[in-house]
């Protein structure tokens, strides 16, 4: 359950830092339609997955692990879909952000000068930030 809390707050706080530029399309899972994440990025097969918990439901894309849609309840026990996303793997491509919803990378920060040691062995990362590795590198996770 600590995965769900921590998605959910990462999701919250994504939503309160995104752009107020971009065109948002929020969706809600009734209007998925899995066809439109049938795709390949990269030579790799993309789709769309249901998960279920009882009344929560998240629906996330392979693509970046970005979660499309999230139905939780509210005091009340009404369902609210509480995530801005695409109705589809083309309206990612196409986003003036390309890493909207996407988790991460491997490294939640920056790793200084790309480098870390660890027993006795120094371990050298490519570098995406400035003189850092950010979020696990270029191509992140």
């Amino acid at each position: 359950m600590n995965i769900i809390k921590t998605l959910f707050v990462s999701l919250i706080l994504t939503g309160v830092f995104a752009s107020n530029t971009m065109a948002w399309n929020p969706v809600s899972a009734s209007d998925l339609n899995p066809e439109n994440f049938k795709s390949k990025v990269e030579g790799k097969e993309t789709a769309l997955y249901t998960l279920k918990n009882g009344s929560l439901h998240m629906t996330v894309t392979n693509y970046g692990g970005r979660i499309v849609s999230l139905h939780v309840p509210d005091k009340d026990g009404n369902l609210a879909d509480v995530v801005l996303g695409f109705n589809s793997i083309e309206e990612y491509l196409k986003a003036t952000e390309p890493y909207h919803g996407a988790l991460i990378g491997r490294v939640g920060n920056r790793i200084a000068e790309g480098q870390f040691q660890l027993n006795e062995t120094t371990y050298n990362l490519p570098l995406n930030n400035g003189p850092n590795h950010l979020h696990g590198g270029p191509k992140g996770f």
